[in-house]
């Protein structure tokens, strides 16, 4: 199977047109015929040299040395200069060659391995050419500069589709193409106005009291250094109405407000946003307490033995 070409005769009805992207075709008619030949083959040394931007071609410098012709080339937001360089490949090897991030910066290297092409996400880069070498040398028909047609000669990088649907590299990314984020992928301030509670409570010391550790978190787990104001209630069940208490008090924090006896507080956390609240029961058993900030209730209990 082959193309089928123009005539000659339809070739030559060309003559005096332009074609894209601005070659004239000469006129053969005309007494200077050969100045509108010159001026075509000009214009399509132009537009050759666009194409052939980071071409690999035999060098005479030496049986396994090529080139690397000159071009333009962008990696994201940075265009380069490149002028071109020569290096050896590798005999009785796969030699493939490459242009990374650091070759475009010095503007006149290249990189080859004889193992492949990167990958992509590790090492953004612009493949160029295979050269098999054999024997000490290699000929014109051993380059294959079919691979500059991958990246279209900007930087192939991790714009994997896993990578474009999270917006970050991998898996672990905390946005997706929705820009629905997860906690971990807000922003620090933005979490810090999510407030959240952990509850410990402790009664190891087996002589009717206890204690219960409040401390304000942010929206990733980290504490927060800021004054809360907290409601507090001891109950016993979780997340049962208040019972009154009168050993409940805070021995971190401040009281602020008592809604029934000292059972149910509104106490505001100290500046490293930490209370911590003392229980004292006539009667052993499991203790209940419920802390309430910006409407969102959390619950701890607390074994009090020793009575």
């Amino acid at each position: 199977m082959a193309e089928v070409l123009r005539t000659l005769d339809g070739a030559a009805g060309f003559g005096s047109t332009t074609v894209t992207p601005g070659v004239a075709i000469p006129d053969y008619d005309i007494e200077d015929w050969h100045k509108d030949d010159d001026r075509a083959l000009v214009r399509l040394a132009e537009v050759a040299a666009y194409a052939a931007a980071g071409e690999v071609f035999k060098d005479d410098g030496g049986a396994l040395v090529f080139g690397v012709r000159a071009g333009k080339f962008i990696n994201g937001d940075t265009a380069y200069t490149y002028a071109g360089c020569t290096e050896s490949v590798v005999d009785a090897k796969t030699n493939y060659i490459f242009l990374d991030a650091a070759d475009l910066a010095a503007g006149d290297t290249v990189s080859l391995n004889q193992t492949g092409f990167p990958d992509p996400s590790t090492t953004p880069h612009i493949p160029l050419a295979t050269i098999v070498a054999a024997a000490g040398a290699y000929t014109i028909d051993n380059i294959d500069n079919s691979y500059r047609e991958r990246a279209l000669l900007g930087m192939l990088s991790a714009a994997t589709a896993a990578n474009l649907n999270t917006l970050v590299a991998g898996a672990a990314s905390n946005a997706d193409a929705l820009h629905e984020h997860g906690v971990a992928g807000l922003n620090p301030a933005a979490q810090d106005l999510i407030p959240t509670l952990t509850l410990t409570g402790d009664g190891s010391d087996a002589d009717g009291t206890g204690t219960m550790t409040i401390q304000v978190k942010d929206a990733a787990g980290n504490n927060l250094a800021q004054v809360f104001l907290v409601r507090l209630w001891i109950s016993t069940s979780e997340f049962s109405s208040p019972v009154a208490q009168n050993d409940f008090a805070a021995a971190d924090g401040t009281l602020i407000y008592s809604h029934l006896l000292l059972g149910d507080l509104d106490v505001a956390t100290t500046a490293n946003g930490l209370i911590v609240m003392g229980i004292g029961a006539g009667a052993n058993g499991t203790y209940y307490v419920m802390a309430e900030v910006d409407g969102r209730i959390y619950s701890g209990s607390v074994e009090i033995t020793g009575n």
